[in-house]
């Protein structure tokens, strides 16, 4: 066991930043097995009569998430909404050529605020800036926010949706910046259309807010300065700059580099996160130097509405059918052990982040799996966002940390423990990643009188290597325990598993 302990104090008077509703969400896309045979699939034992599937719902419900993204993603970029809505047996079929896919918009844009109410998240819708122009997105704000008494409000009437759907958040495209992206634009390009579209989606519902596509990923050559350049031309008439980001075990800081052979080791691997610190940091810069060359008072906050590990996929079908799986995986214990501490750099970051979707929810590198006609099992990480989710509340406090850090190649001074301290009227949370292979101990001092007794939650498992799979589905499965620690001058120590992830929730 290291014989040095880390040290974490806070105080009350001096806090991060406020975490927002919205900060830990997830994403849906019409991508692979993500809606057909994941969330949607009539005629399954467990569907409704609207054919979403209630054995996904019920996880899904259970995750408390703050806001769904929707419908893409890439297969934003050549959609158009009105093949989604209206009597289904109306609807096109087409090709998805952003997943090489046949789309039979059977499931569109009234079945998802349906389903999506029955959730009990916020949606954010993504409108298509790829293919698409300002007219299509102001008549889409139009059916689904206006009230009645125009043409595309009506039809919304007429297709049996009598009171507006009221979104309140909209993506202004996805991705713009890559070369993959169907409709790809330069920043000045993306810029200009990206103002006016939401200034006229304005001008239809005043009360809307706005995301601005950010850099795809800061391993791109043009990281930050799309964002420099994109938001110089919007930064009066949008809310957010979103960010994406997805990290793997073989990718280099540079898209134009192959990637590598040979995967990182676990310690490589587990200080990946803090790139995420990094790049929110370098984000925010960025718009902080564009507020100052604009000289205004206006803040930009970030939506970092793509996140997540990317493993490498079990299976993958790239052929021209309806809901074949893409990047359908398993997350191992060593995958869930990054994805915590991506989500607490988001965390960390909750003055100026403030909405967050991990992507995707189910079956591409997902949170929830399916299987056709058959049973539905979880990730674990799973519970890691289930547990950001709903005890992140409140306010993200000042961390004074000391403690043993260790140096990778391209990363100095990683924590062995990574954490962030979350406060709230009811209790103090401790959210802590055990980065080491050994027992590691800490002490932890507040300034405030909190209860002996705390509950403590944890999820670890023999093996870095182990997953849940539809044979074994609790192999990884988080242990909650009620404990009595020994306060002394307001600080107590406690000794933490090896590779693992913990939440101390101490009340007051």
């Amino acid at each position: 066991m290291n014989t040095e302990k880390t040290r974490i104090a806070t105080h009350s008077d001096y806090i991060v930043g406020q975490i927002s509703q919205r900060l830990f969400g997830s994403f849906i896309e019409h991508m692979g097995s993500v809606v057909y045979t994941g969330i949607y699939e009539p005629g399954h034992q467990a569907a409704d009569e609207n054919g979403f599937r209630l054995d996904v719902l019920e996880k899904i419900k259970a995750l408390n998430l703050g806001v769904i993204r929707y419908p893409g993603g890439n297969f934003t970029s050549g959609y158009d909404w009105k093949d989604t809505i209206g009597p289904v047996e109306n609807r096109p079929q087409k090709i998805d050529l952003a997943w090489r896919a046949i789309e039979p918009n059977t499931f569109g844009l009234n079945e998802f605020m349906t389903w999506i109410k029955m959730v009990g998240a916020e949606p954010i819708w993504t409108v298509n800036l790829g293919t698409g122009n300002i007219d299509e997105a102001r008549n889409i704000i139009e059916y689904c926010n206006f009230p009645k008494g125009t043409y595309w409000s009506d039809l919304r009437r007429e297709h049996g949706v009598e009171e507006p759907h009221q979104i309140k958040l909209w993506c202004l495209g996805n991705e713009l910046d890559g070369p993959w992206q169907i409709g790809a634009k330069s920043a000045y390009e993306y810029g200009r259309l990206a103002n006016e579209t939401s200034k006229v989606m304005k001008l239809v519902d005043s009360s809307i807010e706005t995301v601005l596509v950010g850099s795809s990923t800061p391993r791109l050559s043009s990281f930050p300065s799309w964002d420099r350049i994109s938001l110089e031309e919007a930064y009066d008439n949008v809310d957010y700059l979103a960010l994406h980001n997805y990290i793997d075990k073989y990718d280099e800081d540079d898209l134009t580099k192959p990637p590598k052979k040979e995967r990182d080791d676990t310690a490589t691997y587990l200080a990946k996160s803090k790139r995420f610190d990094r790049q929110i940091e370098d984000v925010i810069a960025t718009c902080d130097y564009v507020k100052a060359l604009k000289r205004s008072d206006k803040t930009m906050y970030l939506a970092f509405d793509e996140w997540n590990v990317h493993n490498q996929p079990e299976k993958q079908n790239h052929s021209f059918e309806i809901g074949s799986p893409v990047d359908w995986c398993y997350f191992t214990m060593e995958d869930t052990l990054l994805f915590a501490s991506l989500g607490l750099s988001i965390l960390r970051h909750a003055d100026r982040v403030k909405i967050a979707c991990q992507s995707l929810l189910v079956n591409t590198i997902p949170l929830i799996l399916t299987d056709a006609n058959g049973t539905c099992w979880v990730n674990p990480t799973y519970y890691v966002m289930q547990h950001l989710a709903t005890f992140a509340k409140g306010e993200v406090l000042q961390e004074i940390k000391t403690g043993p850090v260790y140096d990778v190649d391209k990363v100095k001074s990683v924590d062995y423990l990574d954490s962030c301290v979350v406060e709230n009227e009811d209790e103090i949370v401790l959210f802590i990643v055990n980065r080491m292979s050994t027992i590691q101990r800490f002490s932890y001092q507040t300034d405030q009188d909190l209860q002996a007794e705390i509950i403590h939650i944890e999820l670890s498992s023999s093996s870095l290597l182990d997953k849940n799979t539809r044979e074994n589905p609790e192999t990884i499965v988080p242990k909650e325990v009620k404990e009595v620690i020994q306060w002394e001058n307001q600080q107590f120590e406690m000794t933490l598993s090896p590779y693992s992830w913990h939440v101390i929730r101490m009340k007051k």
